[in-house]
């Protein structure tokens, strides 16, 4: 999938999560002049909002566990796989501050004067076949206190007045999001969760985090991962 046609599909999901309807998305390079943004959101109110976005890699070696996780899945297409998913907070939180950096520093060679707004979206648990569990972050346990321990001072200083950390695969169903006037903030879909018989299992993984057994917590979710798959593929089936 081309770049811009994988990114606009997730500032849709952005847009579909922060309720912004009737927006429009086009690619702001399409004319070839790199702008630093990679969609540009049309909103209703008139206002246009340039979003870069990245792809979050919860590891201490970017890229390492993802090659690994592509490798795996390769072996054979259309059949589950297991892959333990990262489960250090502390590793999670030094990732999400390299990544924001990263887009900071892009962002700091860049005017937006053609952007009312520049907004930074964090996507993990990215839905695809070889990216699920290498994405994937532990939301019951990333608290927004030591989010904006490690994050916030980057995002002050740089020129987007909001971010997001958007995980497309989680039990919580949680979202994240940053402004410069309340910080971090985390916000849960609990009405989805209780749409589906899930409590039990939330409430599984949790006790296994709090109790320290994360060999019980690398079952659960390679559990998790394996339901996607099958549900993905028979999504595809019905088509």
């Amino acid at each position: 999938m081309a770049s811009f046609e994988r990114e606009k599909i997730f500032v849709g999901l952005l847009l579909e999560r922060l309720r912004l309807n009737g927006a429009l998305a086009s690619n702001p390079n399409a004319a070839g002049q790199e702008t630093g943004i990679d969609v540009a959101v049309y909103l209703a109110d008139g206002r246009i909002i340039g979003v870069q976005v990245t792809e979050f890699d919860p590891y201490k070696e970017a890229g390492k566990a993802r090659a690994l996780e592509k490798t795996i899945a390769k072996v054979d297409p259309h059949k589950p796989y297991c892959m333990n998913r990262q489960n250090d907070p502390a590793v999670v939180l030094d990732a999400l501050a390299n990544s924001i950096k990263r887009k900071v520093d892009i962002a700091s060679q860049h005017s937006f004067e053609q952007f009312d707004e520049a907004w930074l979206l964090v996507c993990a648990g990215i839905l695809e076949h070889g990216a699920i569990a290498s994405t994937s972050i532990m939301t019951p346990w990333l608290w927004v206190d030591h989010m904006n321990s490690a994050t916030d001072d980057l995002l002050h200083g740089s020129k987007f007045s909001r971010c997001f950390l958007l995980p497309l695969l989680g039990v919580e169903q949680a979202f994240y999001q940053w402004d410069r006037k309340i910080c971090w903030k985390k916000l849960v879909k609990l009405e989805d969760i209780r749409s589906v018989p899930r409590e039990a299992y939330i409430n599984s993984l949790l006790e296994a985090a709090d109790a320290g057994d994360w060999q019980e917590v690398d079952r659960l979710c390679d559990e998790e991962c394996k339901m996607v798959l099958f549900e993905m593929r028979q999504n595809r089936a019905s088509r």
